[in-house]
């Protein structure tokens, strides 16, 4: 039996382990939030927030309002700065470590949890065009991912003692996750593990099953109470928005190619993007030793089921922008935290030799991130604005053309000539190429501007080639 003064050094030790976990989370998502980058749809969701302010709630009505209003709350209180809008969505991102913790530990021990959210925290969520972590921008997934999170934390209390108020707990997760992001009705899945463990008293099982859905309801239900007498048409306009989102499909570029309707590897590509392909593995691997090793603990099943049916949601959507595959990292990390410790927990050496292999290339890529995170400073439109203006090029006579986010440009740069279009235009002064919009644009030859108006000065910023035309 363990002496009190050792019991007292493993709990000290445990809360600094807390305490550490706690600051490096922090850093990671709240380091430097004012520093601009740009981001099309957090432009977008900021300027829907600000709108709730005022009264408008017609903006933005392909998706559901609560994370908007989250993002309005940080506004409101912070004076509508770059930061205030950003800091709801950051502190969503730790909150979601905490509850990973909470999750894994449930499943493996404390150190699984600890490592759980350790993974969250370090390694890069970076989908698309800004290279930060998700929730450092004010964008919906923030909170669509600490809900799915608290909605499998409330379904293993609700398998370790079902009672109503854990049932009602579960809704109130899965319809605050669909109210900030259709997606996160994916999150009822976990009502089916549920099931099965209670299959032998099915009645008050699916009792709560019911309460749990109907939570759901009134939770998505409320948070259009805002929009007042137009809410039911609000409701019905998300719905259809995203189906005929889904018909007509969304050109992304997938190693090399562009698709209307993405081939179902593309969530993993897009992932390994900033993950590497090592890293990846790595990832997906130790999240499949910690599922098989210890699927026949009640706490993991809500998380391997949830896993499984982000997965085969992404996969099989016809839809694959590359900030779809979001969903899968928060149980993720849960389930590779699980796998790690399994590892490490195996008797010989060869659980610590297999750990420590998947370990080096997720380690590669947190410093890197981390790095990043630390660096932080203004970046791609940015630069291109503070570039264009210092050649004298930010007149409204200047015509600039745009292949990218004309928006974030016109706003950094207002009053000035910004136009769109991929004909050649030989009177304009510059062209401002993102590569990573630009691949998916009919027309965007930069060959064929330059064969015909000459090739004149290319000046970078960041990730952006701006041609100053001579």
């Amino acid at each position: 039996m363990p002496t009190a003064p050792a019991v007292s050094r493993s709990r000290a030790g445990r809360v600094v382990a807390l305490l550490a976990v706690l600051v490096v989370a922090v850093f990671a998502f709240c380091w430097r939030l004012g520093v601009e980058t740009s981001s099309g749809d957090e432009l977008v969701y900021r300027d829907t927030a600000a709108a709730y302010l005022r009264g408008d709630f017609t903006r933005n009505l392909e998706h559901p309002p609560l994370a908007k209003l989250l993002i309005a709350a940080g506004h409101a209180a912070g004076g509508g700065s770059l930061v205030a809008d950003r800091v709801v969505p950051a502190l969503c991102g730790v909150l979601t470590a905490v509850v990973l913790f909470a999750v894994a530990r449930r499943c493996a021990g404390f150190r699984a949890g600890v490592l759980a959210a350790l993974l969250w925290s370090v390694l890069p969520l970076a989908p698309g065009v800004v290279p930060a972590h998700l929730v450092r921008r004010a964008t919906l997934e923030a909170p669509l991912l600490l809900f799915s999170a608290c909605a499998v934390l409330a379904a293993q209390r609700v398998a370790q003692r079902p009672t109503p108020a854990r049932w009602a707990l579960l809704g109130t997760a899965v319809g605050a996750a669909t109210a900030s992001k259709l997606t996160g009705a994916v999150t009822a899945v976990v009502v089916l593990a549920l099931l099965w463990e209670e299959r032998r008293r099915w009645r008050p099982a699916l009792a709560g099953a019911v309460l749990a859905g109907a939570v759901s309801v009134v939770v998505f239900l409320a948070a259009y109470l805002p929009f007042g007498a137009d809410a039911p048409s609000a409701v019905r306009t998300v719905v259809q928005w995203q189906l005929d989102h889904a018909d007509r499909g969304a050109v992304q570029s997938v190693a090399g190619e562009q698709y209307r309707f993405p081939p179902w590897w593309s969530p993993w590509w897009f992932q390994a993007e900033y993950l590497t392909w090592p890293g990846l593995v790595a990832l997906w691997g130790t999240a499949l030793v910690g599922a098989v090793l210890t699927w026949w603990r009640a706490a993991v099943r809500p998380l391997v089921l949830l896993l499984v049916a982000f997965t085969a949601a992404v996969a099989l959507s016809p839809l694959k922008l590359p900030q779809y595959h979001d969903v899968l990292v928060p149980p993720l990390c849960a389930l590779a935290a699980v796998g790690f410790t399994r590892l490490l927990q195996r008797r010989g050496v060869a659980g610590a030799v297999v750990a420590s292999l998947a370990a080096a290339p997720l380690v590669v890529v947190a410093a890197g991130h981390l790095a990043d995170v630390a660096t932080t400073r203004p970046a791609d439109y940015r630069l291109a604005a503070d570039l264009l203006r210092e050649r004298g090029l930010a007149g409204p006579g200047d015509a600039v053309v745009v292949w990218g986010d004309a928006e974030a440009l016109r706003r950094l740069l207002p009053g000035s000539g910004i136009v769109t279009g991929t004909d050649v235009d030989c009177s304009a002064a510059a062209l401002v190429v993102d590569p990573t919009v630009a691949d998916r644009m009919a027309g965007a030859d930069v060959a064929a501007w330059v064969a015909a108006c000459g090739a004149g000065t290319v000046v970078r910023a960041d990730r952006l080639a701006v041609h100053l035309l001579p």
